[in-house]
């Protein structure tokens, strides 16, 4: 009965890799999801990742485990919080190489200890009277950094009873000497850290779970995390995007307008569904955050062009260049953010876009951007654009394009993304998109391309 138990559930854990894998070739995940497994010393965490990453890799997927750096962290006291900023911070360094190096490479990163770990460690020094207050502050928030937190899509915090961890480590030791941390004070008051940890700071990540892995065998264990990764690498090929129904808009609606005019709408309307679903339906109205990046007080701006191969034949983006970045609000940066006004979920939603498209940090502070909502006929007219000018040095900004979603066009010799352009260059030359061209006419205000100069702002 085992056997054929344990053959069900592997057949189960198969078929489910099979439609990620297939959901995944519609898609372009522009980074890898990230695992962290945190908790409890010898509560199997290890065993665990390595038995996801035999299945995920046999399956198709592709894999990077980060090695947790307490085993070679170079500072003895394992209880001086330095010891736990010194592998907090490794781990960090880790994630960030290797995203941005690998990010189109890898599928999946599993973190062994990371910093929700190192958090959790500062928990119990504070507790302990190790950490002073200030200090505890200062690093906490430093690791719970928006930008760092954003990259971790689930945390699984593995718990155990101390004597489940102890009877584990020396199951296969010729020694019964304690360690400085496998003592049984030391295990249970860290356990009950973690459990208060995962209360405490579940809303500020993606996704937190915890798993008892007491009295039950590896296998148990290894089949329940793996299902966990399989239904959030679901979630994420399936993706949820904003959406407002078309008929709470008044019909009325000029092309530009204030956002305090949709304001309370957006607040309290915006839902998610699948995006295939919310694509194909005309009584809804998707929301788009854009970025206009612009040269401070001058009529230059960053461009982009996006790939074919990334585009409907129906696109009305399709073979233009485009003055603005950005993307769908995903349910992803609601949930990061649970308590806070749409309006704020929105400008996470352009700052992580902007990072994942172009790898540029922003920092919208507008309070009432301009729409946009064309009604022409084309698709267009199920989006309305958000507009954020994002102003700053462009002689300083770096733009790096992956080549997948953007394109540069070098060798083709075409206008592609990251090239800066005069608004009379882009209105006299180039073939742009209608968002474009009311961005630089309407919004920012350029509307003589045959002067140089001649220019006008209305912010």
């Amino acid at each position: 009965m085992a056997d054929a138990e344990t053959s069900r559930r592997i057949n189960d854990l198969e078929r489910l890799a099979s439609k990620v894998l297939e959901l995944k070739r519609r898609v372009r995940p522009r980074r890898p999801i990230v695992i962290e497994f945190a908790g409890s010393p010898k509560a199997g965490k290890t065993s665990a990742l390595n038995s996801l990453d035999i299945f995920l890799r046999r399956n198709g997927f592709r894999t990077r485990i980060l090695t947790e750096r307490a085993s070679v962290c170079p500072i003895p006291n394992k209880f001086d919080p330095v010891f736990n900023v010194w592998t907090g911070c490794a781990a960090l360094n880790q994630l960030l190489d290797t995203i941005s190096n690998n990010a189109l490479k890898i599928d999946v990163i599993i973190m062994d200890r990371g910093f929700f770990d190192a958090i959790c460690w500062f928990e119990w020094q504070a507790h302990k009277g190790l950490l002073r207050s200030n200090d505890f502050d200062n690093f906490v928030n430093f690791f719970l950094s928006p930008r760092f937190r954003m990259l971790i899509d689930l945390i699984v915090a593995f718990e155990s009873d101390p004597e489940t961890s102890i009877e584990r480590e020396y199951r296969n030791l010729l020694t019964r000497k304690e360690g400085s941390v496998m003592r049984k004070d030391v295990l249970e008051s860290y356990r009950d850290v973690v459990s208060k940890c995962i209360l405490k700071y579940e809303k500020l990540f993606r996704d937190a779970i915890s798993l008892n892995t007491n009295k039950k065998k590896q296998a148990e264990v290894g089949y329940e995390v793996t299902q966990f990764t399989l239904k959030k690498l679901m979630e994420i090929a399936n993706e949820k995007i904003g959406y407002i129904p078309l008929s709470s808009i008044p019909s009325n609606m000029e092309s530009v307008f204030d956002y305090k005019v949709i304001s309370n709408l957006v607040e309290n309307d915006l839902s998610f569904e699948d995006r295939n679903l919310v694509e194909n339906n005309k009584n809804l109205i998707q929301i788009i955050p854009i970025a206009v990046i612009k040269q401070k007080n001058e009529m230059q701006f960053v461009v982009a062009r996006k790939s074919e191969k990334a585009l409907s034949s129906r696109s009305p983006e399709r073979r233009k260049v485009l003055t603005w970045f950005g993307g769908h609000i995903r349910q992803e940066d609601s949930n990061f953010l649970p308590n806070s006004s749409s309006l704020e979920v929105i400008k996470q939603c352009l700052y992580r876009e902007v990072k994942e498209e172009i790898d540029v940090d922003i920092n919208p502070t507008e309070t009432n951007p301009k729409c946009i909502w064309v009604r022409d006929g084309t698709r267009s007219e199920c989006h309305l654009a958000i507009v954020f000018i994002i102003e700053c040095d462009l002689k300083t900004t770096k733009i790096t394009v992956d080549g997948e979603e953007l394109v540069k066009y070098e060798k083709k010799k075409m206008t592609g993304t990251g090239e800066i352009l005069t608004a009379r260059e882009i209105l006299s030359k180039e073939k742009i998109d209608s968002w474009s061209e009311i961005i630089i006419k309407n919004i920012i205000g350029f509307q003589n391309i045959d002067a140089d100069r001649q220019t006008k702002f209305s912010l």
